[in-house]
Order: C-alpha cells, then sequence, then structure tokens
C-alpha cells in the first residue's frame, strides 16, 4: 500500500507528532509512504527521511509573494494541482489528509485521481478558531467558528472516511456520517515501547517531589500558570517539591516574570523541547503528571496525548476536570481530578495529598500502566488505522491482499 499524507505544516514540524507517528508504523508494516508538506521555510523540495519521503510546496519557490501564493489554505488551487503532480510521481493508493486547513485540496486532488481519502481530524477546529483572538480583519474569516464548523463538516461529508481523537468528538460531526460508519476514533496514544516495567522509580530520602509538565508554549505562559500560582501554596507547607517543564527553555520572558514575581527560582526548572523519542526517559524524573487546560468546549471534545504518555511512564495523573480525561481517569483510577471553581489553594492540597501518599500514587500508577497495556496504546488504534484504510481500499476496488494499479 502507498500512502499520501497531507500536511498544512512545512514537515518535519514539531507540532506534526500524529502524522509522523502514522508514518513510522505504515512503514514498519511494510506500506509505503510520503508527505506532501509546505515549505514555508524553503529548504529541498524532496527529502528523504528514514521513514518516508517529503515533497514541500515546490511553486513560486523564487517570487517574493511566495508565502501568499504558496498558502494552505482551503481554496488554493496551487495545492491541488501541486498534491496531483506529486501523486503522478508517487503513485498513492490512499490519501491521509492531515486535520482542516489542506483537507479541501486534498480531497478535490484525491477526487481527480480517483483515490479514496481519509480526513484525520485531530482537532475540534470550529471551537479552537473561537477561543483564538481576531487581530486583524482578515481573522474574521480565517478565525470564524461558523465557517470553519462549515468548512470541517463539508470536507467530513466529502472524505471516504474520518478519525476523531476521542469518542467525546463524535457528538459533534453530522448524525448521517455517523450512522453509515463514516467515522471512527484512532486516539493519539502511547506505544508499549514507553511502557515503564516495574514498579515507581525508587526515590531517594529528601529527594524533591517532583511534578512534571510537557507541552508546546509560544508567548504566553499557557495552562501551566494554574500550577505555577498554586506552587507558593505548596512551598509554604513543604519545600521539597519542584516542576519541571518540557516543551520551554530558558529565555521565555513570560514564564520566567512570573517564576520570579512568585519567588519559585530553584523550584521550577525549564527543560527546552524534549524530543519525542526521549520523552518517555524525561517522565521517569518525575513522580507526577500534570495537565491543567482551561475547562471548555475545545478541551471537552478532545484529549492531551500527554495523558497516555504519563499513564505508560507510571505517572499518576493530576488534570483539570475536561470531561474526556475525566472520563478516562476515573475508568482506569490513575489520578486525581482539579474540580471547577476550586482555588489555587485547593490545587496545592491535592498535590500534598498525593505527595504524602505513595501508596496511593502506586496504585494509581499500577493502574495507569495496565490501562496502556490492555486498551489505551498505539498498537490497537494503529489497528484500527489498518482496518479503516482496508475499507476504503476495498470500496474503491482495491483490498491489501490484491494488486494496486493506479489509474489516474
Amino acid at each position: 500500500m502507498n500512502v499520501a499524507i497531507v500536511l498544512q505544516n512545512d514537515y518535519p514540524h514539531v507540532g506534526e507528532v500524529r502524522p509522523r507517528k502514522l508514518a513510522i508504523s505504515l512503514r514498519e508494516a511494510g506500506h509505503h509512504v510520503f508527505f506532501v508538506s509546505w515549505n514555508c521555510k524553503q529548504r529541498a523540495e524532496v527529502e528523504d527521511l528514514e521513514y518516508a519521503r517529503v515533497y514541500r510546496f515546490g511553486y513560486f519557490l523564487k517570487s517574493r509573494f511566495y508565502n501568499w501564493l504558496s498558502s494552505p489554505f482551503p481554496l488554493n488551487p496551487f495545492w491541488v494541482l501541486w498534491i496531483v503532480m506529486t501523486a503522478r510521481k508517487e503513485r498513492p493508493d490512499v490519501f491521509i489528509a492531515s486535520n482542516i486547513r489542506i483537507a479541501l485540496p486534498a480531497i478535490l486532488a484525491a477526487r481527480l485521481l480517483r483515490r479514496p481519502i481519509v480526513l484525520d481530524l485531530q482537532e475540534n477546529n470550529e471551537e479552537l478558531v473561537r477561543l483564538r483572538p481576531k487581530t486583524c480583519l482578515a481573522h474574521n474569516i480565517t478565525r470564524s467558528g461558523l465557517l470553519v464548523g462549515i468548512l470541517e463538516r463539508l470536507c467530513a461529508r466529502l472524505s471516504d472516511h474520518v478519525w476523531v481523537v476521542i469518542e467525546e468528538r463524535l457528538e459533534g460531526l453530522p448524525a448521517r456520517l455517523r450512522k453509515t460508519g463514516k467515522v471512527s476514533v484512532v486516539r493519539h496514544t502511547a506505544g508499549l515501547q514507553e511502557l515503564q516495567r516495574g514498579g515507581q522509580r525508587p526515590r531517594k530520602e529528601n529527594e524533591e517531589f517532583t511534578l512534571m509538565y510537557i507541552g508546546v508554549f509560544h508567548e504566553s505562559v499557557g495552562p501551566i500558570d494554574l500550577i505555577l500560582q498554586s506552587l507558593p501554596y505548596v512551598l509554604e507547607r513543604d519545600k521539597r517539591v519542584r516542576l519541571l517543564i518540557g516543551g520551554v527553555g530558558p529565555g521565555h520572558p513570560q514564564l520566567e516574570a512570573l517564576v520570579e514575581t512568585l519567588g519559585l527560582q530553584g523550584h521550577v526548572v525549564l527543560a527546552g523541547v524534549i524530543d519525542p523519542g526521549d520523552v518517555p526517559a524525561w517522565l521517569r524524573q518525575g513522580d507526577l503528571g500534570l495537565i491543567c487546560y482551561d475547562v471548555n468546549a475545545l478541551t471537552n471534545s478532545t484529549v492531551s496525548n500527554k495523558l497516555f504518555h504519563y499513564m505508560a511512564a507510571g505517572l499518576p495523573v493530576l488534570s483539570t476536570a475536561m470531561a474526556p480525561t475525566v472520563r478516562i481517569i476515573e475508568e482506569v483510577g490513575c489520578g486525581a481530578i482539579i474540580r471547577a471553581g476550586s482555588s489555587h489553594r485547593d490545587v496545592a492540597e491535592i498535590i500534598l495529598r498525593l505527595k504524602n501518599t505513595p501508596e496511593e500514587r502506586a496504585a494509581m500508577a499500577e493502574r495507569g500502566k495496565q490501562a496502556i497495556r490492555e486498551k489505551y496504546n498505539w498498537d490497537v488504534d494503529f489497528r484500527e488505522v489498518l482496518r479503516c484504510l482496508e475499507k476504503v481500499l476495498s470500496k474503491n476496488g482495491n483490498g491489501f491482499g490484491h494488486q494496486i494499479l493506479w489509474r489516474p
């Protein structure tokens, strides 16, 4: 099977973790994979990675208007042409459109080539854009929840199959799609190779209790603000607590300013960007994993992949009360919840309680690892990926067991 994955970002990209995981797993299963991506950094048009070939947008590279002409937006006809011309070289059997900005050009290209296409909805895009500020006139269109919602539903209808990352997301899609079996849940889970063996990490006497947070940081402090604001109440009762933050290094002005204002120097460590392959070993330093996003329509319809990485690493999880995350934590019994209306002092009390009950933490950790072994692992979700791809290929007249003839 030859699979084309169409991306809206230049690839490789720190935020494109799921497409990378898909490509590596497909390659390990004996299939060929290539990416069609943007080229905003104007790198080589073609690059061979260990697990896939990358084709970067190659039109207008010498034009001063390149960023405008090459922009991956839904109505850019040059993207349709680029995908078609790239596909004529590689002859894919199936397309995967990674999220929504580039989905419509990918769908149109797939239809022109008479190839099936799967839409991978990694986000609830309608709710995501509603949360983003509108700082220029164009944002009234590009960040309109109404228009993005219409686009998302249109692309879902035009695709041969749709993936979402959590069961709660299904409710926001058209009922007709759910009834026809065109939607599947493919979670962004941890691989079994991440699973920590044995019990909790042995801790030395008087060793600091370590809170772990990993995420993507931009200009703002982000969701970690809740924990930072709560940490002084923890430290006034127990100084042997520290917070390790992955995803940002020293030099982040707002984060460092807040740490200084709160008097947390020496208790907060900015560890920099952690390579995805190094995440399991990095998490091994910790005692408690943190997920602290605001609770809203977006976070109630998705789940952070850090939940599964924490569970695989044997970390109990402390999370805000986002519906999918609460459901999994309570189902598994692998952590504690920060309920709506909790004060910073309330959050501190939960952290101190977990710190002072190592037996409870050990039981949570073991239940989390067991859930990864049995249910919440990438082996399970990748089987669903293969099942869906075989299904759409079979409907298109091809299957894994048959010779696939490419007919543009």
